[in-house]
């Protein structure tokens, strides 16, 4: 690997690039290097301890070929996705929850345990899967991967962002493959320019932007960068409603709460969820959840509040070892979760199920570009998960970082394009060009009301989503290029608020196309679930002349499960 220093930029020479320092990210180095090549991870903060992956609840599916089936959590997952999964996806993926598990076991992951032995919780839509829970949540995986990324000789370039794809033939989108990236150091300014063999995105969901949970570094970056090189985009407008802690920007420990038995009470001090999943009730799956508690409200029968006050001592105990950073959320604000109900609502969060089109190895439709994790579009959900998101990314990366390992030792040394390494380097620095313009705060707000507005749900139509496309377009067009930045920190604030516009543009698009109501997607203009007419993915795509967004039947006759249509 080689590393050289011009001026103003820094070179990086290696085999694979991965981009994005979280669960998929990490686990895609540490697989890519087994292979012996030169690999190196960036990341717009520091590994381990950015985005989505150190907040994720404590808890990780685990599939036991001892004492579970196969076939009941294949069927389990295809349904709980109604009928959309991508069942190449999925094939695998429950036993390779095994080997993450076990893997992280080996490596130092504290799980809690019993006389040596797993302890399992059924989490949200699980009635056979069962997922295990760590000690001190997320935070200390993320320190463990960290680690283990180090230990191995992987180069971390930190504090750096990258910003956009190098490829080939010097053109966005690319008719041929990827060759690299460009980026900056967000303290000094310091331009990079990134060449590989195979690049890896890993660079999280676009929460920044959302209604819920806003993680200022998740600005989706991942999705427009490959949307701009002309990869395919999947199942946008089927994004994630699920509950939340109404006045807190934490995740909601939703697994690990159910899982233990926290109940979801009304205005009226009753348990609902039993009317809207009779098996399941508090255990049920998001997209029901979050379409229960709107219910609830809609009725009159809010604010909704989560009680875990009956739960006895060794319960609370394992919660706060696996939701830290929840409870001590709570803590700040006087509340515990012994003694109060806390109050609690559903919002849209960008976790899945669309992103980036990948197939089961994570390879997209351009070469030399795989991702992995949040940025994807978790296609073996549908709409909705069975295994876990930060399970799923763990094994998303190691397929991923195998891949992209492959590819890469099958392919001679690219060449970039000097005059695309230029240019992209040039528009890099444009907002700090400015005198004077809009600020990142006051543009933000003004992509949050599109959101707040209910333009894209819970509940669709098609004059709203119309009314979002013109909305997201008219802040593209007229406000983004007014954008000024004042210091490296707050330019990746704006080149983040930039891409992370994607999604408000994109996702009504989608919406507008799949006229049923399937998952999170309910529109009030079609209702019902249309099994005849849209067993189908929606893909969007960027062409030269604007974007192109169609219906892709699915290919049910490659898979192990197949619906029953009406007659």
């Amino acid at each position: 690997m080689s590393v050289s220093q011009g001026v103003p930029s820094e070179v990086v020479n290696s085999d694979i690039l991965i981009l994005g320092g979280g669960i998929a990210g990490c686990n895609a180095a540490i697989k890519a290097k087994e292979s012996g090549l030169d690999v190196v991870l960036v990341d717009k903060a520091n590994i381990g301890r950015s985005g989505l992956s150190p907040q994720m609840s404590g808890v990780l599916t685990y599939f036991d070929p001892e004492k579970d089936s196969s076939d009941a959590w294949y069927q389990e997952c295809v349904e709980a996705g109604e009928w959309i999964s991508d069942q190449k996806r999925l094939e695998g993926m429950i036993c390779e929850t095994t080997d993450r598990i076990r893997n992280y076991d080996s490596w130092g992951v504290k799980f809690q345990k019993e006389q040596g032995e797993f302890i399992r919780r059924a989490g949200l839509g699980q009635v056979h899967a069962r997922n295990v829970v760590m000690t001190d949540g997320a935070f200390q995986l993320m320190s463990v991967l960290r680690g283990e990324v180090l230990r191995r000789g992987v180069l971390v370039v930190e504090r750096v962002m990258v910003t956009e794809l190098l490829t080939s033939d010097g053109e966005l989108p690319t008719g041929g493959a990827i060759v690299g990236a460009v980026g900056f150091n967000t303290r000094n300014g310091r331009s990079y320019i990134f060449k590989a063999k195979a690049t890896v995105i890993a660079t999280g969901s676009t929460d920044s932007i959302c209604s819920v949970m806003r993680v200022p570094s998740l600005t989706g970056d991942g999705k427009a960068m490959a949307f701009r090189a002309g990869c395919e985009m999947r199942n946008v407008e089927l994004a994630y409603y699920s509950e939340w802690p109404r006045d807190f920007n934490c995740s909601s420990g939703a697994n690990i709460l159910h899982g233990e038995g926290a109940y979801l009470i009304n205005a009226n001090g009753e348990r609902f969820m039993h009317k809207y999943d009779p098996v399941r009730g508090e255990r049920a799956t998001r997209v029901v959840i979050a379409r229960a508690i709107a219910s609830e409200e809609l009725a009159g029968r809010g604010p909704i509040c989560l009680d875990a006050t009956h739960l006895d001592e060794a319960a609370h105990r394992r919660i706060e070892m696996a939701i830290p950073i929840v409870v001590r959320s709570f803590a700040f604000a006087g509340l515990s979760l012994r003694k109060d109900r806390i109050p609690y609502t559903s919002g849209l969060s960008d976790l899945g199920p669309g992103g980036i089109r990948v197939n089961r190895s994570g390879e997209t439709s351009v070469p030399g570009l795989c991702a992995a994790g949040a940025t994807t579009d978790h296609a073996e959900d549908g709409v909705d998960n069975i295994i876990g998101h930060g399970m799923a990314s763990g094994i998303a990366g190691y397929r991923a970082g195998e891949a992209a390992a492959k590819y890469s030792m099958e392919i001679q040394e690219p060449t970039i394009d000097e005059r695309q390494v230029r240019s992209l380097t040039e528009c890099m620095f444009d907002h700090m060009k400015r005198q004077s313009g809009l600020t990142y705060q006051e543009v933000m707000e003004h992509c949050v009301s599109i959101w707040e507005r209910g333009l894209l749900g819970p509940v669709r139509n098609k004059r709203g989503l119309e009314e979002a496309i013109g909305a997201a377009q008219e802040i593209r067009d007229e406000e983004v290029p007014r954008l000024v930045a004042r210091g490296h920190h707050e330019l990746a604030r704006s080149i983040g608020l930039g891409n992370g516009l994607l999604l408000l543009e994109l996702l009504p698009r989608c919406a507008l196309l799949r006229t049923e109501s399937r998952g999170s997607h309910y529109r009030e203009d079609y209702p019902t679930r249309d099994d005849q007419n849209w067993l189908k993915w929606v893909i969007a795509k960027k062409e030269n002349n604007g974007i192109k967004v169609w219906a892709e039947p699915i290919p049910y006759d490659e898979y192990r499960l197949k619906p029953k249509l009406p007659k």
